[in-house]
């Protein structure tokens, strides 16, 4: 799913909330603006459909804060003690990951209805405006991302995750970088494969949008933001299991070949996440 459905649907899980900032809590005491911010991005809502949003968007926050916080802080506690181990164990980080795609599909589950009817109300000219810009992205993605001989989609690759290690472990060794290098090759045509899952998750969104004033549109609706990843597609649920456990074994692997100074940063940047969160827990 991209970014504006992601906004649109209030996705706060745990790692939307946590992977744009270093501070967590400063992230979830903005998130009213930035979710409002992003559905701004891709439709110009009018002054009614704002209105019927904002009381909304805060019902959301309110339940997140209340309910789903003190599960991300016991989480985050249980990720700590398991990276902690000489050599975490596959299984275990594996678990710890699916775990976190379950809290982001029940605020998904949570916030369907909002996401659901505020489609619904879309005018003609808005949806017009939705398709173009998610068309125009798709365009930068496959530019980015296609375009490129595989060898050097693959090297990219590499970067990307090496840039978003780095404040998690900051500069990573020579063992390290060559585990990276390893799993960014056996990922091959991964970013044609995510690209395809996308159009075709997409086509089947615009479908159902197309056909808004059916009767049966919200639970066609919540049926495809549920199922973002392709669910009812075996090869695409098999293709991201895969990958899930390859992100797995290369955690493991990392955290094996980290130093005592590399350990001691990936703790306390999550520490730091606890504190943040633990300290925007409300009481609903």
């Amino acid at each position: 799913m991209s970014g504006y459905l992601k906004s649109l649907c209030l996705l706060l899980s745990l790692g939307l909330l946590v992977s744009a900032c270093s501070k967590a809590g400063l992230a979830y005491r903005n998130l009213d603006w930035v979710i409002s911010w992003r559905v701004n991005q891709y439709l110009d809502l009018d002054s009614q459909q704002k209105a019927w949003f904002k009381p909304k968007l805060q019902e959301h926050l309110t339940w997140h804060c209340s309910t789903e916080l003190p599960k991300y802080v016991d989480w985050l506690q249980r990720t700590r003690d398991l990276v902690q181990q000489p050599a975490p164990d596959v299984s275990q980080l594996e678990a710890q990951m699916i775990e976190a795609e379950q809290a982001f599909h029940a605020v998904v589950q949570e916030t369907n209805p909002t996401a659901v009817t505020l489609l619904a109300d879309l005018r003609p000219e808005q949806v017009e405006q939705l398709y173009a810009r998610m068309e125009k992205d798709n365009r930068e993605d496959r530019q980015k991302l296609l375009e490129p001989p595989l060898e050097k989609q693959i090297s990219e690759r590499a970067e990307r995750l090496e840039k978003r290690l780095n404040p998690w472990f900051g500069s990573l060794n020579e063992t390290q970088k060559e585990r990276v290098a390893k799993w960014a090759s056996e990922r091959r045509d991964q970013n044609r494969l995510w690209l395809e899952n996308r159009a075709r998750w997409q086509g089947e969104f615009r479908r159902v949008l197309d056909q808004r004033d059916a009767a049966d549109f919200a639970p066609r609706m919540t049926h495809v933001l549920e199922n973002r990843r392709g669910a009812h597609d075996e090869q695409a649920t098999q293709a991201y299991e895969q990958s899930r456990q390859a992100m797995a074994a290369l955690l493991s692997d990392l955290l094996a070949a980290a130093d005592d100074k590399q350990r001691k940063q990936v703790n306390e940047r999550l520490a730091s996440m606890q504190t943040d969160l633990a300290g925007q827990i409300c009481n609903g």
